[in-house]
């Protein structure tokens, strides 16, 4: 009896991975799919298998099927690289079906494969398998997800050269957006890989907000964020939300710029705001866990952790805030969990915040100077100068404290906070007090 493979992808179809699995079992396993009789059938049969694995997030088991299917994948090439041959020397017309493999897109397997990596955090796995892919080939997807790798392993000419590649397939891409600003890239360059969109007359919008010019301010925004231009920012943001009220991405963003100057009466109120409309939102709620602990709001950062914690307890976030929670009970504590955050994402800045300023006030300021580096590193802002410049201190590295606080105030010419850190540096040694009272 034969198992109908299309059924398999009726299941995924419906979100039913569970069954698609078990049936992918039998399919694989058939008499019909035996590797000799049938190798095309075999190989499609694993890549479906894999498939309903991958959606299980049973990402190893996966990896392996995989894998079995893109080893079929070069047996089927090489026998008929190996027909083909014998049919041109013996003056035969080639069969198309010698050249049928089975219908398989094995780069589009190779990018699952390194998608179970990437979800692994398995980065340097991922990067590999996606080298294998030719760039002419790759579509959005593997263009995301390249830019995403090359800037984990900070190749960021290359990330540069995938995001900008991604807002060519479409340049709705928010994600590529926000990475391209990051990256250092400028507003301009980002949006001119933008279409403009006249209207049907032809003729300019009278709308300043017509359907591309809020993306192009959207992109103007993020960009004055990375270059710590925050009024800029905010003032961008802000316009948006006027056409976009509530909109919940905008004021997440508004609220933690605000955290992030110093504004913590405003940035508390949007996060507030932002958890009415979305009571289970996770994104950026470790910046107002930082926020409620400055306010001692202790009841409302209780009933924050709790609800992250019922909503998604593997995102890093959630183990900032946890930090934010236990640090007043214990401190060992509180930074194994802003440790735990950043081996989820390695890349999440207030992981390397939190997990500094618990250093610095154990006295290891050694250690702490290493975490804020790796935030500033990632993208610089006020409160990794801070902690740089404090741990600095701490140390008696009063040249290096120096260093870092001019650092500040060149990347944020317009900060009192910037500028009060020179001062700090100058206060903290006899010649710098009279240089500081003058």
């Amino acid at each position: 009896m034969d198992v109908p493979k299309d059924q398999i992808a009726t299941l995924m179809e419906h979100g039913l991975y569970n069954s698609a699995q078990m049936l992918g079992c039998f399919l694989v396993s058939s008499p019909a799919a035996n590797a000799e009789v049938n190798p095309h059938l075999k190989a499609e049969s694993l890549v479906l298998l894999g498939d309903s694995l991958f959606r299980e997030r049973e990402y190893r088991r996966a990896i392996h099927t995989y894998k079995q299917a893109l080893q079929f994948c070069k047996m089927i090439s090489k026998t008929n690289a190996t027909s083909t041959r014998s049919s041109l020397s013996s003056n035969r017309s080639s069969s198309p079906n010698f050249f049928n493999i089975s219908g398989i897109n094995e780069n589009e397997v190779k990018f699952k494969i390194a998608s179970c990596h990437f979800s692994l955090g398995e980065n340097g796995a991922a990067l590999s398998e996606m080298d294998n892919i030719p760039s002419k080939v790759r579509n959005l997807q593997m263009n995301l997800l390249m830019g995403k790798l090359y800037r984990y392993s900070r190749q960021n000419r290359s990330a540069v050269s995938c995001f900008k590649e991604c807002l060519r397939h479409c340049p709705y891409v928010i994600e590529a957006i926000v990475a391209l600003a990051e990256l250092g890239v400028a507003a301009k360059d980002i949006i001119s890989l933008i279409p403009q969109t006249p209207n049907r007359s032809g003729r300019a919008p009278f709308d300043h907000f017509d359907s591309s010019r809020w993306l192009h301010r959207y992109v103007e925004a993020q960009c004055c964020i990375a270059s710590n231009d925050y009024k800029g920012g905010l003032e961008l943001f802000t316009d948006l939300l006027q056409r976009f009220p509530n909109n919940l991405h905008l004021l997440l963003e508004v609220a933690k710029v605000e955290a992030i100057i110093g504004k913590n009466d405003e940035a508390i109120m949007n996060f507030e705001k932002a958890r009415s409309i979305d009571p289970y939102v996770v994104t950026y709620m470790d910046e107002y866990a930082m926020l409620l602990k400055t306010k001692s709001d202790f009841s409302k950062l209780n009933k924050l952790v709790h609800d992250l914690l019922i909503t998604d307890s593997t995102r890093p976030e959630v183990f900032v805030a946890l930090s934010v929670l236990w640090e007043r009970k214990d401190e060992r504590g509180s930074l194994s969990y802003a440790e735990k955050s950043i081996r989820i994402d390695e890349r999440h800045i207030t992981g390397y915040i939190m997990k500094g300023n618990l250093l610095l006030s154990m006295k290891r300021a050694e250690a702490a100077v290493v975490a804020f580096r790796a935030a500033q590193e990632l993208r610089p802002d006020i409160r990794s100068y801070q902690g740089l410049v404090h741990s600095y201190l701490a140390l008696s590295k009063i040249k290096e404290a120096l260093y870092a606080s001019r650092e500040a105030m060149k990347a944020m010419p317009q900060s009192a906070k910037a500028l009060k850190l020179v001062g700090d540096v100058h206060a903290s040694n006899s010649s710098g007090r009279e240089k500081v009272s003058l």
